[in-house]
């Protein structure tokens, strides 16, 4: 599994965390999502043999937002 953190710009109030969240968490093979609009990052945990940030980024944009990759993450066991 992979843990990446991304930038979501654009996001401004509450309804903007859920949509961010909802639409990362509609992505085949995220395990966890977690947005922070104080940050504006999301944190996810994905099966790279499922998915990858590209797809991840891509239903970002979809939702109405721009992610960019933050601090690269670790393999989780």
């Amino acid at each position: 599994m992979a843990h990446e953190t991304l930038k979501i710009e654009g996001m401004e109030c509450d309804h903007c965390v859920l949509r961010v969240g909802r639409a990362i968490a509609s992505v085949q093979g995220v395990i966890e999502v977690d947005v922070n609009l104080e940050t504006k990052e999301a944190v996810v945990e994905f099966e790279e043999a499922k998915t990858n940030l590209k797809k991840i980024k891509a239903v970002v944009r979809e939702a109405g937002f721009e992610a960019e990759e933050g601090q690269s993450g670790e393999q989780v066991p």
